[in-house]
C-alpha cells in the first residue's frame, strides 16, 4: 500500500514539474512579446528627430525674419529701420525706397526691436510721414502697407 501511494504521489509530482516548466516558459515568452511591442510602439523622439527639426526650421536657429512694405501712395516712400540694442539705436539704418504703387522687401533681418521712419518724397526733400517702433520676432513674414491719408 505504501508503494502504491508513493507511486501515485511521484506520478503526480512529475507532471506537475513539467506543467510548471511549461507555465514558466509561457510567462517568459509573454514578457518577451510585451517588450517587443513596447519597442515598436515607442514614439521615435530621439536626438536625430530633434536635429532634423532644427535643420528644417533655420529661421528659428538663425533668429531671422522677413518684412515687406507695400506702397499704395501716389508718391515714392522711404522706409528706414534702426535696430535697437539696449537703449541705443544703430547709426546705420536699413533703408528702402519704394516707388508709387509697388512693394519692396527686406529678407533675413535679425529679430529684435526696430525704430522705423516712413518718409514721403517731395521733390528733393523728404517729409516725415510716420515714426514708431516695431517688434520683429524670428520667422515673422510681415507685410506692412503705407497708405496716403
Amino acid at each position: 500500500m505504501k508503494t502504491v501511494i508513493i507511486l501515485l504521489l511521484a506520478g503526480n509530482c512529475i507532471p506537475a514539474n513539467a506543467q510548471n516548466n511549461l507555465t514558466a516558459n509561457i510567462i517568459e515568452g509573454g514578457k518577451t512579446l510585451v517588450d517587443l511591442i513596447r519597442v515598436f510602439k515607442t514614439p521615435k523622439t530621439t536626438g536625430t528627430a530633434n536635429y532634423s527639426a532644427a535643420v528644417t526650421d533655420s529661421c528659428t536657429a538663425k533668429n531671422i525674419a522677413d518684412i515687406t512694405y507695400k506702397n499704395t501712395c501716389t508718391r515714392a516712400v522711404f522706409v528706414s529701420l534702426y535696430k535697437r540694442t539696449g537703449t541705443v539705436y544703430s547709426t546705420q539704418p536699413l533703408t528702402l525706397k519704394i516707388l508709387a504703387n509697388s512693394r519692396e522687401s527686406l529678407y533675413e533681418i535679425p529679430a529684435g526691436i526696430y525704430k522705423f521712419k516712413i518718409e514721403l518724397a517731395e521733390a528733393a526733400t523728404r517729409i516725415l510721414y510716420k515714426e514708431g517702433e516695431i517688434k520683429i520676432q524670428a520667422c515673422d513674414k510681415l507685410l506692412k502697407e503705407v497708405k496716403e491719408e
